[in-house]
């Protein structure tokens, strides 16, 4: 593994694959609130926020299944 795969491996050694999983939803939240109001670019926000409704909810089952 190189690269992000490390870093990404590092990140869930630390945290917990459902806080990474998490974060990812937020960061996506994020970012399609920031195209939203910068860019009026509604199209791309809600693919943003599909992206941020998926990991939720993979974040849930994560979670459901007991893990961190």
């Amino acid at each position: 593994m190189t690269g992000i795969t490390d870093e990404l491996e590092a990140m869930i050694d630390r945290h917990g694959l459902t806080h990474v999983v998490t974060g990812l939803s937020l960061i996506c939240s994020e970012k399609a609130e920031h195209i939203r109001c910068n860019w009026q670019d509604h199209g791309t926000a809600k693919v943003w926020d599909a992206d941020a409704k998926t990991l939720e909810k993979a974040a849930r089952a994560i979670r459901s299944d007991g893990r961190p």
